[in-house]
């Protein structure tokens, strides 16, 4: 049986507000896309992944949609879109589209019809309920700060919201509301595109006694109360009858959860494909090797994070032997939702190249989805502005506004901004080194990395060294070896805890990975390698009676037949 295409996929993530502006607005658009696609092509990639593009009044920057059949102008029109697809094809580059089912936006005529009235026809396509004893239904706590329910006051109600009070959850539980969505995303495959990524798709049932959430370690009015409504059994029937309408309309059509909080088992449920739900599972579980230390008065989102490479061994350790050929995982280090990598794992310094390379290296090459994010690939770092409100983010503001009144100075409270605030990773694209980076002719919609810029694509085209390059060998190394895609990941116990090593296996080949995690000279136990080859190392200049002792940073691959 022949393996699925997307086996073989590798993921270029694009923020189109941040990409490339080609109309001078200092927002990027849908032809500045179409402008980069010989650039996005050239990296070795094979899908391109472009965050939400539907009409929307941007509460959260596209993820609360007001018309799912509707670019939004800020970004272009369908014909627009129409073009991108196109061209992509031009290329044989895949394209799929971010949707959120979760929710939409309060302006989407569903929601302006539903609040009408208690007997509107469309008043159960979102979760209605009346309060408690004068109060909200339940003590369940939103993502987004505060209770999920917001008060209508013309029909003296509340509607559920797991986001922002302005994006009301749809209720899946409704048979017309799933039509209504399996219609609209038919619609786009019609179009051209080649599958989706479902934003919060774990979250789509709710527990339905809408009982108050007891949890002793939440002391506060309103409690996180993830098994109420994340990952319910329901879930699973929900995406597969949603994964059943795409591939009855195109069998190959790709479909990428993102499940942020799913454990392994729940990823394999996710993806195993005999159940006929997703593709492909986004989960963060991987990024959760890290330990806080700081003021214990702070959420665990804003207290200081060390990566702990142990944690991350054990944990792809457990995610590799147990996917392998049960699960598709995203092998991700970057996206919009989180600080840019590099920042996080402190101040690149000396070692941006090695370090970078390096990155890369450890992650694209073991079992799953290669998602490279927008500007990772010429090693860009999260977006440091002047002001928090530069950031345009009232939850962000509202934090910031905590810390100042816990003591911290302006400064202080501005660096735990750089350092933990998903915004960051936002920043314009880094093109060249003029004034807005290349980006567009004025200020871009959220900034640009002034004291950054030097980092750009123009500057590394040419330079055979360069972040860029390296990605494209790497890329096309994954590409062109068999064993990298199909054959079993192994995790090597390597005595010395601060380098990662894993092996990729088929029938006689054998690929070995190697990676110094830290920013000093590392030796390593190991045989004579003088029997393989070496098909990629950062620095340049590898030497197999030097392969035991790494410079900081370093990394190599080989191979041996």
């Amino acid at each position: 049986m022949d393996k699925p295409w997307w086996h073989k996929a590798i993921v270029y993530q694009i923020y189109p507000k941040s990409f490339n502006d080609t109309n001078g607005d200092g927002i990027g658009d849908l032809q500045g896309i179409v402008e980069k696609m010989d650039y996005i092509k050239s990296l070795g990639v094979n899908v391109i992944w472009i965050n939400p593009i539907f009409k929307s009044p941007q509460v959260d920057n596209g993820y609360d949609v007001s018309d799912y059949y509707a670019i939004d102008p800020q970004f272009g029109t369908d014909a627009d879109m129409e073009q991108l697809i196109v061209e992509a094809k031009k290329r044989n580059l895949k394209v799929i589209f971010d949707l959120v089912v979760n929710h939409t936006s309060d302006q989407h005529p569903w929601f302006q019809e539903a609040r009408k009235s208690l007997d509107n026809p469309y008043r159960d396509f979102y979760i209605w309920r009346d309060g408690k004893d004068g109060k909200e239904p339940n003590n369940w706590a939103s993502f987004f700060g505060g209770s999920v329910w917001a008060y209508e006051p013309l029909t003296k109600q509340y509607y559920f919201h797991l986001f922002d009070k302005k994006m009301p959850d749809l209720n899946w539980e409704n048979p017309r509301v799933r039509t209504e969505v399996y219609k609209m995303a038919r619609y786009w495959l019609e179009k051209g595109i080649d599958g989706f990524r479902l934003d919060a798709i774990i979250h789509l049932a709710k527990d339905q006694s809408f009982c108050d959430f007891n949890n002793p370690d939440q002391n506060e009015e309103f409690v996180i109360a993830e098994p109420c409504y994340a990952n319910l059994p329901k879930v699973h029937a929900f995406i597969r009858e949603f994964s059943q309408q795409m591939k009855r309309m195109k069998p190959d059509c790709l479909l990428i959860g993102e499940a942020a909080s799913a454990d392994v088992e729940l990823a394999k449920r996710y993806t195993k494909q005999d159940r006929k739900e997703c593709d492909c599972v986004i989960s963060f579980k991987h990024l959760d090797a890290v330990t806080f230390s700081g003021d214990t008065r702070l959420p665990k989102e804003w207290q200081e994070e060390h990566f702990d490479l142990i944690s991350f061994r054990k944990i792809m350790k457990h995610w590799q032997e147990e996917l392998y050929k049960e699960g598709w995982p995203a092998l991700f280090l970057n996206n919009h939702d989180m600080p840019r990598m590099l920042s996080r794992l402190g101040d690149p310094g000396r070692y941006r190249n090695e370090r970078a390379k390096m990155l890369a290296t450890l992650m694209y090459l073991h079992w799953g989805m290669p998602f490279i994010f927008q500007g990772e690939e010429i090693g860009m770092t999260s977006l440091k502005l002047e002001q928090v409100e530069d950031y345009h983010d009232s939850a962000l503001s509202a934090s910031a506004a905590h810390l100042l009144k816990l003591g911290y100075s302006y400064d202080q409270m501005m660096q735990f901004v750089y350092l933990r605030s998903k915004h960051t990773s936002r920043g314009a694209m880094q093109w060249d080194t003029s004034a807005y980076s290349g980006f567009s002719e004025m200020h871009p919609w959220l900034g640009v990395n002034k004291d950054d810029h030097q980092v750009n694509v123009q500057q590394q085209e040419n330079d055979p060294n360069s972040i860029l390059n390296y990605y494209r060998r790497l890329l096309k190394l994954r590409a062109s070896h068999q064993l990298f895609v199909e054959g079993p990941c192994r995790i090597l116990d390597i005595e010395n805890q601060l380098i990662y090593g894993y092996e990729r296996q088929e029938v006689g080949k054998t690929a070995l990975v190697i990676c110094n995690f830290s920013n000093h000279p590392q030796l390593l136990e190991i045989p004579d390698l003088t029997s393989w080859t070496c098909l990629l190392n950062n620095l340049g200049k590898f030497k197999y009676d030097e392969a035991s002792r790494l410079a900081p940073y370093e990394c190599y691959v080989l191979i041996k037949e």
